[in-house]
C-alpha cells in the first residue's frame, strides 16, 4: 500500500511540476494568441498554422521521432545506471538529430514551390517555406537534448528549458508582430525554435555528457535499434500530422484560409489548455513503462494510476471549459473566433475518452510492438481523417468536433481491447467507477452548458462543478494523502515564521 501511494505521489508530482510549467506556458500562450488574434487577425493565423504543419509534416516524416525514440534507450541505461551507456547513447541521438534535421531542412528549401502549391494553392508561399524550414534542423536538435534529459529523468531541466524558451520567444515576438503583423510570421517562426533550442543547450550542459564526433557507420551500427524503434514511431508520428495538415487544406479548399484559421484555434485551446494533463503523461510516464520491459503487473499498475489521475484532474477542466467556452475564446483570442465554439464544445468533452485512450496507448509504444502499432497507427489515423473531414463537408466547424469526439471513443474502445487480450493487462474496478462517474458529470455539463436561461445555466454549473471538482478531490486525497501534505506545508511554514 505504501509503494502504492508512492506511485500516485510520484504522478501527482511531476503532474504539478509540469501542469505548473504547462500553466505558465499556457499564461504565455494566451498572451501571444490574444495579440497574434489582433495583430493578424483569423486569415493570419491560417497562414501561421499552414507553415507550422507544413514545416512539422516533413520533421515528423524523417526526423526518426527521437523525441520519444531516444528516450527509450536512454532511460533503460538510467535504469541500470551505466554512465558510459548514457554517455554513448546520448551521442549517438544528438548525431542522428543532425543528420535527420539536415535531410529534413535540405528537403524543405529544395521542394518549397511543391509544398506552397499543395498546401496555399500557389507558389506566394514557397520563400516562406524556404526559410521555416532552417528550423526543422533546430527542432531536431531540442528534441535530441530534451529526450537525454527526459530520459535521464532530469525533469526539472526539461522544464526550465521549456519554460524560459517560451518566455524569452514571446518578449521578443510580440513586438515583431506589433511592427510587421504578417511579415512577422517567418520571423517569429524562426526566433522560437532558436531560442527554444538554446534553452535546451544551456540545460543540457549541466548534466555533464561530452559530445564527441562520431563516424557515420558508427552512428548506423551503434544507433540501429533507435533508427529502428524511430521509424516505426514516425509512422505515429507522422500520421496525426499527416491528418491535421490534410484537414487544414481540406477546410481551405472547401472554405477559406479564415476557417483554417478558426479550426486552428480550436485545436489550441485543445491541446494547449484542456490538454495540460497530457504533457505530464508524455514527460513521465512513457520513460517509467519503458523501464518496466514488458512485465504486464507493472504495467498493469502503473497504466491503471495513470488514468486514475488524468481523469481526476481533467474532470473539472472539462466541465470549466464547457460552460464558459464563449468567455474563454473572447478573452484569449477576440468575438472574430466565436464561430468556432460549436466545434470546440465536443472536443472538449472528447478529452474524457483521450486521458485513458492515451494511457492505454503508451503501452503499445513502449513494447515497441511493431506489428499492432503499425496498423493501429494506420487504422487510427485513416478513422481520424475521414470522420473530421466527413463531419466537416456535412456540417461545418461542429461536424468536424463531432467527428473529433467520435474518434476518440472509437480510440478509447480500440486500445482497452488491444491491452486486455493481448497483453493481458487488466483495468482496475477503480478506474472504471471513477470514468463512469466522472463521465456522467461531463455529460451532464455538456448538455446543460448551451442552456439560454442564464440563471439555469449557472445553477448547472454551481451544482456540476461542485460535485465533480469534490468527487475528485476525495479520490486524490484517498490516494496522496493531500490533506496531510496540505497541513504539513502549513505547520512547515508557521514554524518558519515563528523562528
Amino acid at each position: 500500500m505504501s509503494d502504492n501511494k508512492n506511485s500516485y505521489k510520484k504522478i501527482f508530482k511531476t503532474t504539478s511540476l509540469f501542469g505548473t510549467v504547462h500553466f505558465i506556458n499556457m499564461v504565455i500562450s494566451v498572451i501571444r494568441s490574444k495579440f497574434l488574434a489582433i495583430f493578424i487577425g483569423a486569415e493570419g493565423y491560417g497562414i501561421y498554422s499552414l507553415l507550422n504543419s507544413t514545416i512539422e509534416l516533413i520533421r515528423k516524416a524523417i526526423g526518426l521521432n527521437i523525441e520519444t525514440s531516444g528516450v527509450k534507450k536512454i532511460s533503460q541505461a538510467n535504469a541500470e545506471g551505466e554512465l558510459q551507456n548514457i554517455s554513448v547513447q546520448a551521442n549517438i541521438l544528438l548525431w542522428i538529430a543532425v543528420i535527420t534535421g539536415g535531410v529534413g531542412s535540405f528537403f524543405a528549401i529544395v521542394f518549397s514551390n511543391q509544398l506552397s502549391v499543395w498546401t496555399f494553392g500557389d507558389y506566394g508561399k514557397a520563400i516562406a517555406i524556404a526559410w521555416v524550414g532552417f528550423t526543422i534542423l533546430i527542432k531536431q536538435l531540442t528534441s535530441a537534448k530534451t529526450a537525454i534529459m527526459q530520459g535521464m529523468a532530469k525533469l526539472n531541466f526539461l522544464a526550465k528549458s521549456s519554460l524560459y524558451g517560451n518566455i524569452i520567444a514571446l518578449l521578443i515576438n510580440l513586438p515583431l508582430f506589433y511592427f510587421f503583423r504578417l511579415d512577422a510570421i517567418v520571423p517569429a517562426i524562426i526566433i522560437a525554435s532558436l531560442l527554444n533550442y538554446l534553452c535546451s543547450l544551456f540545460y543540457f550542459r549541466k548534466i555533464n555528457i561530452k559530445v564527441t564526433f562520431y563516424k557515420p557507420k558508427k552512428i548506423f551500427t551503434d544507433g540501429k535499434e533507435v533508427m529502428l524503434f524511430g521509424t516505426l514511431l514516425s509512422l505515429s508520428a507522422f500520421l496525426p500530422v499527416l491528418v491535421n495538415y490534410l484537414i487544414q487544406v481540406f477546410i481551405r479548399y472547401k472554405g477559406d484560409l479564415n476557417s483554417v484559421g478558426l479550426f486552428s484555434v480550436g485545436m489550441v485551446v485543445i491541446n494547449a489548455y484542456v490538454g495540460i494533463i497530457f504533457t505530464a503523461m508524455s514527460t513521465e510516464y512513457y520513460p517509467r513503462l519503458a523501464s518496466f520491459n514488458k512485465d504486464k503487473n507493472l504495467e498493469s499498475e502503473a497504466l491503471n494510476q495513470q488514468a486514475i489521475v488524468s481523469l481526476l484532474i481533467i474532470g473539472p477542466v472539462i466541465v470549466l471549459f464547457l460552460f464558459f467556452k464563449e468567455y474563454i475564446i473572447h478573452f484569449l483570442f477576440s468575438e472574430k473566433f466565436v464561430p468556432v465554439l460549436p466545434m470546440l464544445k465536443w472536443a472538449i468533452l472528447a478529452m474524457l475518452f483521450k486521458a485513458v485512450s492515451w494511457s492505454m496507448g503508451y503501452i503499445i509504444i513502449a513494447r515497441a510492438d511493431s506489428k499492432v502499432f503499425t496498423k493501429t497507427a494506420i487504422g487510427y489515423n485513416t478513422l481520424h481523417l475521414l470522420l473530421c473531414v466527413g463531419g466537416y463537408y456535412l456540417d461545418g466547424l461542429r461536424g468536424l468536433g463531432v467527428g473529433f469526439c467520435l474518434f476518440y471513443l472509437v480510440h478509447l474502445i480500440g486500445n482497452y481491447m488491444l491491452v486486455f487480450f493481448r497483453y493481458k493487462i487488466q483495468l482496475s474496478v477503480s478506474l472504471f467507477k471513477i470514468f463512469g462517474i466522472t463521465f456522467i458529470l461531463c455529460s451532464l455539463s455538456f448538455l446543460s452548458s448551451d442552456i439560454e436561461h442564464l440563471v439555469y445555466k449557472y445553477l448547472s454549473f454551481i451544482v456540476l462543478f461542485s460535485l465533480i471538482t469534490y468527487y475528485s478531490w476525495v479520490e486524490i486525497n484517498k490516494r496522496v494523502d493531500a490533506v496531510g501534505f496540505i497541513s504539513k506545508f502549513t505547520k512547515r511554514k508557521r514554524n518558519n515564521k515563528d523562528d
